[in-house]
């Protein structure tokens, strides 16, 4: 049977269903409403996730999960593995979430389903769903309007939802936490990010961290860094700022020690997290701890990340505002590395100062509320998403 657009056309009894992903922590953890969506739809599925040897600590441990193939590492070279999986009995239904990667059109064939949402080697469609699905832009603001009557909003879990046809409570991002080692820091940090633009400048970070110290009583000590383990060769911007403000202040250096699991109970046990819009801002996010969230986007949500897909709508999350406004990143699409004028403006201007009221606002919600909480409804305080 040849390979058709899917559009919400009934599925076998018992389906077998594919969800391609790719190999980044964020965006493993934002497919989470959609892996929980599609078992209330389909009780009876067989649901296989296409994954990464990064995510595969939480991958292996999520109940949605059937199957777990860590090959998104391999790109087209996983044709072969993939092929496999069509030996127990016809895939229903494939799921690319990760269109945007050039091998996954190949992924699809390899698996041959009767339905594909997403990029696959065959016409988009016509339906607005199918459109939605093969749109490059979901980071443009006029998403919302072209795409009206169909989608409640541009949260990327709510668009992974809606282009497979799944109404589920799009903001509930739930992951496997174990408990972390005893006596681990209040306050962590993520610094560190695969786009040199979105990194926060290092005086930035130094500035923040001797308030915290001043105002909060909070010393370096009391402060842990989180993140992928260190690099052998360290190279990269992001890896480079980690070395920078390792040997300025002697922060607790965690990266690395923690499983993604414990990592998740850290932050869910902490009372505090400042991080770029990297995978550990959505860990943090899902587990309810007070999150401050640098994305470098002015008051509109326009800067170095596409903040209004991104970020996540929870009243745990804070968002401060740079007072420069630079549309460059978003009229590349985000495609580009490196921030594209001779000065960061838009994270240059994201002040330590603009950062403080709402990190105190943050700091005191974990004073008075209980952190560890799931992620809830609603915007984010602070610049809305």
């Amino acid at each position: 049977m040849s390979l058709q657009r899917f559009e919400n056309q009934p599925l076998s009894p018992r389906p077998r269903i594919v969800v391609l992903g790719a190999a980044k922590l964020g965006n493993y953890v934002v497919l989470q409403p959609l892996l929980r969506g599609l078992h209330e739809k389909y009780p009876g599925l067989e649901l296989t996730y296409v994954g990464s040897r990064r995510t595969a600590e939480l991958e292996q441990r999520n109940p949605w999960l059937h199957a777990c193939l860590p090959l998104a590492e391999r790109g087209a070279a996983a044709q072969d593995a993939l092929r496999q999986c069509r030996a127990d009995g016809p895939i229903d239904l494939v799921i690319n979430a990760d269109g945007h990667a050039p091998h996954t059109p190949g992924w699809v064939e390899a698996l041959a389903p009767r339905y594909v949402v997403g990029a696959a080697a065959i016409p988009a469609g016509h339906h607005p769903m199918q459109r939605l699905a093969a749109d490059p832009h979901w980071a443009r603001p006029d998403l919302e309007r072209r795409y009206a009557g169909w989608i409640t909003g541009n949260s990327i879990r709510e668009l992974h939802c809606r282009v497979a046809w799944v109404d589920t409570d799009f903001e509930r991002v739930e992951l496997p936490m174990e408990a972390p080692p005893p006596d681990l820091p209040a306050v962590l940090i993520a610094v560190n990010g695969e786009r040199p633009a979105k990194l926060w400048p290092l005086s930035h970070w130094l500035s923040l961290l001797a308030l915290m110290e001043q105002e909060l009583g909070l010393s370096p000590q009391q402060i842990g860094l989180i993140g992928g383990p260190p690099p052998r060769q360290i190279s990269l911007p992001g890896d480079l700022l980690e070395q920078a403000l390792l040997a300025a202040l002697p922060l607790r250096d965690l990266r690395g020690h923690l499983s993604l699991p414990q990592l998740v109970g850290a932050l869910a046990r902490s009372r505090l997290c400042i991080a770029v819009d990297a995978g550990p801002l959505h860990l943090a996010a899902a587990a309810g701890c007070p999150t401050v969230a640098l994305f470098g986007t002015d008051p509109e949500g326009i800067g170095a990340s596409p903040q209004g897909l991104w970020a996540p709508r929870s009243p745990t999350v804070w968002i401060p505002s740079s007072v420069s406004r630079c549309t460059l990143c978003h009229d590349e699409h985000y495609r580009n590395a490196s921030c594209l004028r001779s000065e960061h403006l838009c994270m240059a201007d994201l002040t330590p100062t603009a950062v403080w009221p709402l990190l105190e606002e943050a700091w005191s919600s974990s004073r008075n509320g209980t952190p560890g909480t799931a992620e809830a409804d609603g915007p984010s305080r602070g610049e809305k998403s």
